[in-house]
């Protein structure tokens, strides 16, 4: 009798389950210019101010990333590892000419030393004016963010992600 209760429980979680997808919308490529340090102090958290001077994008559109925003995480450091918490603005500007708002937040855990990362992951908005792009107002991206070689011209990379239930 209990395997048959359990059966019938399962069963429906089996048939009508959900499946969930998702979609590239952007990869962004930055470049932070001169940050500044020991911006300030938080609950033994320290805060800097990563301003972004350059970058490129591609996806559902494709462009560059202008010279404003940055990021201005909360760190602390511990036993050589990094662990910030991200607060990213940028403005992508299409070839089209339309502007893209973004605004992350994140999780970013490195070897302090090495810069080796340990965990990259945004969550991102979107806000634009563009008729184009205005759905992009609706979406939560996901975001697995990469530390870029010195030779690439950029420090970071954020493959952005929406990912949806169908």
């Amino acid at each position: 009798m209990k395997k048959l209760i359990f059966i019938l429980l399962f069963i429906p979680l089996v048939t009508y389950g959900q499946k969930v997808k998702g979609e590239k919308i952007f990869s962004i490529k930055a470049s932070i210019g001169e940050w500044q340090s020991s911006v300030g102090e938080y609950l033994n958290l320290k805060t800097i101010y990563a301003p972004y001077t350059k970058g490129v994008f591609e996806g559902v559109a494709k462009g560059k990333v202008l010279p404003v925003g940055g990021d201005f995480p909360l760190y602390h450091q511990e036993d050589g590892k990094t662990y910030a918490d991200l607060d990213i603005d940028l403005v992508l500007l299409t070839e089209e000419n339309e502007k893209i708002y973004c605004k992350a937040t994140g999780v970013f855990n490195y070897i302090t030393e090495t810069f080796e990362s340990l965990k990259f992951q945004t969550h991102w908005r979107f806000r634009t004016s563009s008729k184009k792009y205005r759905y992009l107002n609706d979406v939560m991206g996901i975001g697995f963010g990469t530390v870029l070689s010195p030779d690439s011209g950029y420090n970071f990379q954020h493959d952005i992600y929406d990912i949806y239930i169908k």
